[in-house]
């Protein structure tokens, strides 16, 4: 075991708290019971909940380091750890097959009404008559939104099943363009009026922050369908409820929420909206490997290097 002391922000798995307690001395903030422990921790890690302030910082004044197990970390305040000269890591890329593998279970969950029709069995419904037609999956119109690794890799799923895809970016990306034939769009609201389904794969809640708005939502019009696999600030959170309640939309898919793990009862009410609770990389496998990330990420650090996914906002 080395001699570095590490802090723990949050829970963390078995496997990794498991890990990092055989290479370091691990020190649980909520649970802290010498002082002394204050000075000498040059590390903290977490998960994408971790909330780091200029008063966390303070009060461990040696920190260098705040290690994300997570692609995500909006409870960090960026100006706190510029001014402390503090370091951010995080783990992006790795459970991108994991999200989009739910991403496409989803689409075939709303579309298919699949958790409906397990109940329409369960309560013996059947017996009163055959299952209402659905729509077909196979073909559909598919534009996508977000992170372009996670894109690629949900378009990859699309297009075996033969989806006419589309996507939104900024600028054009030619590797989007050719790989899986997919029309891009500079206009998001353009996009969604040649749509069936429209796949938000926003990682960057700034960057996409409400940018599937009334208007969009309009442009999509009543037979079509949302997946979210994303932010969940990418919607006007108004507006899209609006859409599923007076049905305006033909249904959407979510695995992201403002404030979950707390749900409002307007959403969990909705017939026409499938929800999960944030378990895009919810996998063994896309755990065991944001593991493997942080834990690299923090060796690099404690070994005079650079880590190897630093957060983009913080690189130098």
């Amino acid at each position: 075991m080395s001699t570095f002391d590490v802090l723990t922000l949050t829970p963390l798995p078995t496997h990794l708290m498991n890990e990092l307690q055989s290479l370091y001395h691990v020190h649980d903030h909520g649970h802290l019971t010498d002082p002394s422990v204050l000075s000498r921790v040059t590390a903290m890690v977490g998960s994408s909940d971790i909330k780091v302030d200029a008063k966390l910082l303070a009060t461990y004044p040696q920190v260098r380091l705040v290690c994300v197990v997570g692609e995500s970390y909006q409870h960090v305040d960026f100006e706190a750890l510029i001014a402390k000269n503090v370091m951010l890591t995080y783990t992006p890329g790795v459970a991108n097959a994991d999200v989009a593998d739910l991403a496409m279970g989803l689409v075939l969950s709303v579309v298919r009404k699949i958790p409906h029709a397990d109940r329409f069995v369960r309560n013996a419904d059947w017996v009163e008559g055959e299952y209402p037609l659905t729509r077909r999956v196979t073909g559909a119109r598919m534009g996508l939104m977000g992170a372009k690794p996670l894109m690629q890799a949900v378009a990859q799923r699309a297009y075996g099943f033969e989806m006419r895809l589309s996507y939104f970016a900024d600028k054009e990306d030619a590797e989007m363009s050719d790989r899986f034939k997919m029309t891009y769009f500079s206009d998001l609201q353009a996009m969604a009026e040649h749509l069936d389904l429209l796949v938000l794969c926003a990682q960057d809640a700034l960057t996409y922050k409400e940018r599937v708005n009334k208007e969009v939502l309009e442009a999509l019009g009543a037979n079509a369908y949302v997946v979210n696999v994303g932010d969940a600030g990418v919607f006007e959170q108004s507006a899209l409820l609006s859409a599923l309640q007076q049905k305006k939309l033909a249904g959407a898919a979510i695995d992201v929420f403002v404030g979950e793990p707390k749900v409002a009862a307007e959403w969990r009410v909705l017939q026409n909206a499938v929800l999960t609770p944030h378990i895009g990389a919810s996998t063994d496998g896309a755990k065991k490997a944001m593991a493997a990330l942080a834990l690299a990420n923090l060796k690099a650090f404690f070994e005079g290097q650079t880590p190897l996914s630093m957060a983009p906002e913080l690189a130098t």
